[in-house]
Protein backbone atom coordinates (compact mmCIF):
# COMPACT_ATOMS: atom_id res chain seq x y z
CA UNK A 1 0.00 0.00 0.00
CA UNK A 2 1.23 3.26 -0.49
CA UNK A 3 0.03 6.29 0.75
CA UNK A 4 -0.29 9.82 -1.60
CA UNK A 5 0.75 13.21 -0.43
CA UNK A 6 -1.79 15.75 -0.75
CA UNK A 7 -2.05 17.71 -4.14
CA UNK A 8 -0.29 21.16 -4.12
CA UNK A 9 -3.55 23.41 -2.81
CA UNK A 10 -3.03 26.25 -4.77
CA UNK A 11 -6.12 27.79 -5.81
CA UNK A 12 -7.12 26.49 -8.81
CA UNK A 13 -8.07 30.16 -10.41
CA UNK A 14 -3.95 30.70 -9.72
CA UNK A 15 -3.10 29.81 -13.61
CA UNK A 16 0.35 31.17 -13.32
CA UNK A 17 1.12 28.71 -11.48
CA UNK A 18 3.96 26.43 -13.07
CA UNK A 19 3.83 22.84 -12.65
CA UNK A 20 6.78 20.77 -13.34
CA UNK A 21 6.09 18.12 -16.12
CA UNK A 22 6.83 14.35 -14.70
CA UNK A 23 8.99 12.95 -17.24
CA UNK A 24 9.83 10.33 -15.15
CA UNK A 25 5.91 9.35 -15.10
CA UNK A 26 5.36 8.26 -19.11
CA UNK A 27 9.37 7.07 -19.95
CA UNK A 28 7.72 3.53 -19.84
CA UNK A 29 4.19 3.87 -20.21
CA UNK A 30 3.14 1.57 -22.91
CA UNK A 31 1.78 2.82 -26.04
CA UNK A 32 -1.83 1.93 -25.76
CA UNK A 33 -2.03 3.76 -22.47
CA UNK A 34 -0.28 6.79 -23.74
CA UNK A 35 -2.66 7.12 -26.18
CA UNK A 36 -5.61 6.60 -23.64
CA UNK A 37 -4.00 9.14 -20.72
CA UNK A 38 -3.64 12.13 -24.31
CA UNK A 39 -7.44 11.17 -24.66
CA UNK A 40 -8.48 11.69 -21.00
CA UNK A 41 -6.05 15.02 -21.06
CA UNK A 42 -8.12 16.29 -24.07
CA UNK A 43 -11.19 15.10 -22.72
CA UNK A 44 -10.75 16.82 -19.39
CA UNK A 45 -9.36 19.92 -20.88
CA UNK A 46 -12.09 20.47 -23.19
CA UNK A 47 -15.23 19.53 -20.71
CA UNK A 48 -17.46 21.98 -19.46
CA UNK A 49 -21.11 20.35 -19.59
CA UNK A 50 -22.19 17.37 -17.05
CA UNK A 51 -22.44 15.18 -20.32
CA UNK A 52 -18.77 15.97 -21.24
CA UNK A 53 -17.57 14.87 -17.43
CA UNK A 54 -19.45 11.95 -17.06
CA UNK A 55 -18.21 10.88 -20.43
CA UNK A 56 -14.70 11.49 -18.90
CA UNK A 57 -15.08 9.91 -15.72
CA UNK A 58 -16.49 6.49 -17.82
CA UNK A 59 -13.53 6.98 -19.85
CA UNK A 60 -11.00 7.38 -16.94
CA UNK A 61 -13.18 4.66 -15.24
CA UNK A 62 -12.49 1.67 -18.50
CA UNK A 63 -8.97 3.07 -18.92
CA UNK A 64 -7.55 1.89 -15.19
CA UNK A 65 -10.39 -0.86 -14.94
CA UNK A 66 -12.59 0.64 -11.90
CA UNK A 67 -15.99 -0.38 -11.40
CA UNK A 68 -17.71 3.17 -11.28
CA UNK A 69 -16.95 7.05 -10.57
CA UNK A 70 -18.34 9.98 -8.87
CA UNK A 71 -17.55 13.36 -9.42
CA UNK A 72 -19.08 16.75 -7.76
CA UNK A 73 -18.75 19.78 -5.58
CA UNK A 74 -18.82 19.20 -2.18
CA UNK A 75 -19.67 22.83 0.54
CA UNK A 76 -17.67 22.43 3.53
CA UNK A 77 -18.25 24.83 6.29
CA UNK A 78 -16.09 25.62 9.77
CA UNK A 79 -12.85 23.30 10.21
CA UNK A 80 -13.36 21.85 6.64
CA UNK A 81 -16.45 20.13 7.42
CA UNK A 82 -18.96 18.54 5.38
CA UNK A 83 -22.22 20.61 4.53
CA UNK A 84 -23.51 19.12 1.31
CA UNK A 85 -23.80 18.28 -1.62
CA UNK A 86 -24.09 21.08 -4.46
CA UNK A 87 -23.58 18.99 -7.75
CA UNK A 88 -23.36 15.59 -8.29
CA UNK A 89 -22.17 13.55 -11.40
CA UNK A 90 -22.43 9.87 -10.97
CA UNK A 91 -20.97 7.34 -13.26
CA UNK A 92 -21.82 3.81 -12.44
CA UNK A 93 -22.53 3.62 -8.33
CA UNK A 94 -25.44 2.26 -7.27
CA UNK A 95 -28.84 4.97 -7.31
CA UNK A 96 -29.03 2.86 -3.62
CA UNK A 97 -25.76 3.94 -2.42
CA UNK A 98 -26.50 7.35 -3.91
CA UNK A 99 -29.01 8.17 -1.94
CA UNK A 100 -27.64 6.19 0.97
CA UNK A 101 -24.35 8.18 0.56
CA UNK A 102 -25.76 11.69 -0.60
CA UNK A 103 -29.20 12.51 1.54
CA UNK A 104 -28.84 9.97 4.72
CA UNK A 105 -25.68 11.11 6.41
CA UNK A 106 -23.22 8.65 4.57
CA UNK A 107 -21.29 11.14 3.43
CA UNK A 108 -20.81 12.86 7.04
CA UNK A 109 -19.23 9.12 7.73
CA UNK A 110 -16.74 8.79 5.23
CA UNK A 111 -13.38 8.66 6.38
CA UNK A 112 -12.44 9.08 2.90
CA UNK A 113 -14.11 11.77 2.62
CA UNK A 114 -13.37 13.64 5.61
CA UNK A 115 -9.40 13.51 5.20
CA UNK A 116 -10.45 14.73 1.71
CA UNK A 117 -11.63 18.05 3.43
CA UNK A 118 -9.02 18.10 5.78
CA UNK A 119 -6.06 18.22 2.95
CA UNK A 120 -7.56 18.00 -0.37
CA UNK A 121 -5.49 16.20 -2.34
CA UNK A 122 -5.39 12.18 -3.87
CA UNK A 123 -5.58 9.62 -1.76
CA UNK A 124 -5.50 5.82 -1.88
CA UNK A 125 -8.46 3.99 -0.27
CA UNK A 126 -6.94 1.29 1.57
CA UNK A 127 -3.92 3.40 2.71
CA UNK A 128 -6.33 5.30 4.62
CA UNK A 129 -7.93 2.33 5.67
CA UNK A 130 -5.06 1.18 7.62
CA UNK A 131 -4.59 4.34 9.67
CA UNK A 132 -8.36 4.06 11.03
CA UNK A 133 -8.92 2.80 14.42
CA UNK A 134 -12.76 3.76 15.27
CA UNK A 135 -15.81 2.18 15.06
CA UNK A 136 -17.52 4.29 13.23
CA UNK A 137 -15.16 4.23 10.42
CA UNK A 138 -15.16 0.39 10.14
CA UNK A 139 -18.88 0.85 10.07
CA UNK A 140 -18.72 2.43 7.27
CA UNK A 141 -16.12 0.68 5.25
CA UNK A 142 -18.36 -2.45 6.07
CA UNK A 143 -21.43 -0.96 4.15
CA UNK A 144 -19.57 0.64 1.34
CA UNK A 145 -17.80 -3.17 0.73
CA UNK A 146 -21.44 -4.87 0.82
CA UNK A 147 -22.39 -2.40 -2.09
CA UNK A 148 -18.50 -3.85 -3.68
CA UNK A 149 -17.09 -0.36 -2.93
CA UNK A 150 -13.71 -2.37 -1.82
CA UNK A 151 -10.70 0.08 -3.20
CA UNK A 152 -10.50 2.75 -5.21
CA UNK A 153 -8.96 6.74 -5.06
CA UNK A 154 -10.05 9.81 -4.17
CA UNK A 155 -8.97 13.35 -5.74
CA UNK A 156 -10.10 16.59 -4.09
CA UNK A 157 -9.33 20.34 -4.48
CA UNK A 158 -10.50 23.02 -2.64
CA UNK A 159 -11.29 26.83 -3.27
CA UNK A 160 -11.51 28.64 -0.46
CA UNK A 161 -12.99 31.78 -2.03
CA UNK A 162 -16.56 29.84 -2.81
CA UNK A 163 -16.27 27.55 0.27
CA UNK A 164 -16.27 24.70 -2.61
CA UNK A 165 -14.27 21.43 -2.77
CA UNK A 166 -14.33 19.70 -6.60
CA UNK A 167 -13.94 15.70 -6.01
CA UNK A 168 -14.26 12.69 -8.13
CA UNK A 169 -13.65 9.07 -6.84
CA UNK A 170 -12.91 5.68 -8.24
CA UNK A 171 -14.09 2.39 -6.90
CA UNK A 172 -13.29 -0.79 -7.45
CA UNK A 173 -14.85 -4.43 -6.23
CA UNK A 174 -11.06 -5.51 -6.04
CA UNK A 175 -7.73 -4.36 -5.57
CA UNK A 176 -5.94 -2.40 -8.15
CA UNK A 177 -2.42 -1.63 -8.91
CA UNK A 178 -1.93 1.31 -6.83
CA UNK A 179 1.35 2.14 -8.00
CA UNK A 180 0.94 2.05 -11.24
CA UNK A 181 -2.22 3.69 -11.20
CA UNK A 182 -2.10 6.81 -8.79
CA UNK A 183 0.70 8.57 -9.75
CA UNK A 184 -0.78 8.89 -13.04
CA UNK A 185 -4.21 9.73 -11.58
CA UNK A 186 -2.63 12.68 -9.83
CA UNK A 187 -1.46 14.21 -12.47
CA UNK A 188 -4.80 13.71 -14.45
CA UNK A 189 -6.45 14.68 -11.34
CA UNK A 190 -5.73 18.47 -11.15
CA UNK A 191 -6.84 18.97 -14.97
CA UNK A 192 -10.26 17.00 -13.99
CA UNK A 193 -10.95 18.62 -10.71
CA UNK A 194 -10.42 21.61 -13.01
CA UNK A 195 -13.25 20.78 -15.46
CA UNK A 196 -15.81 19.53 -12.88
CA UNK A 197 -15.23 23.54 -11.34
CA UNK A 198 -16.20 24.89 -14.79
CA UNK A 199 -19.05 22.37 -14.52
CA UNK A 200 -22.97 24.51 -16.21
CA UNK A 201 -25.98 22.75 -16.28
CA UNK A 202 -26.62 21.76 -20.02
CA UNK A 203 -28.32 23.87 -22.04
CA UNK A 204 -31.63 21.53 -22.71
CA UNK A 205 -33.61 21.04 -25.74
CA UNK A 206 -37.93 22.13 -25.33
CA UNK A 207 -39.18 18.73 -23.81
CA UNK A 208 -36.07 17.37 -22.01
CA UNK A 209 -35.99 16.54 -18.82
CA UNK A 210 -35.10 19.92 -16.45
CA UNK A 211 -35.76 21.27 -13.05
CA UNK A 212 -36.25 24.38 -15.17
CA UNK A 213 -39.09 23.33 -16.24
CA UNK A 214 -40.83 22.69 -12.64
CA UNK A 215 -43.10 25.63 -10.98
CA UNK A 216 -41.72 27.11 -7.80
CA UNK A 217 -43.80 24.50 -5.76
CA UNK A 218 -42.74 21.42 -7.60
CA UNK A 219 -39.00 22.72 -6.68
CA UNK A 220 -39.23 23.41 -2.76
CA UNK A 221 -40.55 20.15 -3.08
CA UNK A 222 -37.96 18.66 -4.89
CA UNK A 223 -35.40 20.40 -2.86
CA UNK A 224 -36.98 18.62 0.30
CA UNK A 225 -36.23 15.34 -1.71
CA UNK A 226 -32.71 15.68 -2.03
CA UNK A 227 -32.47 16.02 1.91
CA UNK A 228 -33.72 12.76 2.02
CA UNK A 229 -37.31 13.37 3.09
CA UNK A 230 -40.38 11.18 2.61
CA UNK A 231 -43.57 12.64 1.57
CA UNK A 232 -45.25 12.70 5.21
CA UNK A 233 -42.45 14.66 6.27
CA UNK A 234 -42.43 17.43 3.58
CA UNK A 235 -45.68 17.59 4.64
CA UNK A 236 -44.94 18.22 8.33
CA UNK A 237 -42.50 20.89 6.89
CA UNK A 238 -44.54 22.93 4.40
CA UNK A 239 -47.81 22.72 6.67
CA UNK A 240 -49.89 20.67 4.02
CA UNK A 241 -51.11 17.21 3.98
CA UNK A 242 -49.26 14.19 2.71
CA UNK A 243 -51.54 13.76 -0.31
CA UNK A 244 -50.74 17.10 -1.66
CA UNK A 245 -47.41 16.94 -1.47
CA UNK A 246 -47.98 13.31 -3.52
CA UNK A 247 -49.13 15.15 -6.18
CA UNK A 248 -46.56 17.15 -6.70
CA UNK A 249 -43.90 14.19 -6.75
CA UNK A 250 -46.13 12.96 -9.39
CA UNK A 251 -45.69 16.17 -11.01
CA UNK A 252 -42.16 16.32 -10.83
CA UNK A 253 -41.65 13.02 -11.96
CA UNK A 254 -43.55 13.52 -15.22
CA UNK A 255 -41.75 16.78 -15.70
CA UNK A 256 -38.37 15.23 -15.07
CA UNK A 257 -39.30 11.94 -17.46
CA UNK A 258 -38.42 9.48 -14.43
CA UNK A 259 -39.98 6.90 -12.53
CA UNK A 260 -38.80 6.95 -8.94
CA UNK A 261 -37.32 9.64 -6.21
CA UNK A 262 -33.78 8.61 -6.63
CA UNK A 263 -33.56 9.15 -10.19
CA UNK A 264 -35.49 12.65 -9.53
CA UNK A 265 -32.96 13.53 -6.69
CA UNK A 266 -30.02 11.73 -9.40
CA UNK A 267 -31.01 14.53 -12.27
CA UNK A 268 -31.50 17.73 -9.31
CA UNK A 269 -27.97 17.02 -8.31
CA UNK A 270 -26.28 16.70 -11.62
CA UNK A 271 -28.48 20.22 -12.46
CA UNK A 272 -27.68 21.94 -9.45
CA UNK A 273 -30.39 23.70 -6.91
CA UNK A 274 -30.62 26.47 -4.61
CA UNK A 275 -30.20 26.87 -1.43
CA UNK A 276 -33.35 26.47 0.75
CA UNK A 277 -32.57 29.44 2.30
CA UNK A 278 -31.81 31.51 -1.40
CA UNK A 279 -34.82 29.27 -2.36
CA UNK A 280 -37.28 31.26 0.40
CA UNK A 281 -39.83 28.86 0.25
CA UNK A 282 -43.54 29.34 1.09
CA UNK A 283 -45.42 27.13 2.79
CA UNK A 284 -47.75 25.27 0.32
CA UNK A 285 -51.53 24.94 0.92
CA UNK A 286 -53.55 22.17 -0.06
CA UNK A 287 -54.97 22.03 -3.24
Amino acid sequence: MIAVQPLDQTPMASLSTRRQFPRQLFNDLPRSEYLNFLELLHLATHADRVEHLRHLLIRFQHCFAFTCAMGGLVRFGPNHTFLEFTQIVNAGYSDEWVKLYCHHGLAERDPILKTTLRAPGTYHWRAIYQSLSSEQDWSFIAVAQGFGLHDGITMGSADQADGLIAFCAFATDREFDATRVIPLAQYLGHFMLQALRRMTPPVTPPGHRSTQNLSPRELTVLIWMTRGKTNLEIGWILGVRERTIRFHVERIFAKLDVTSRSQAVAVALEEGLPDLRCNAPVPLKTC
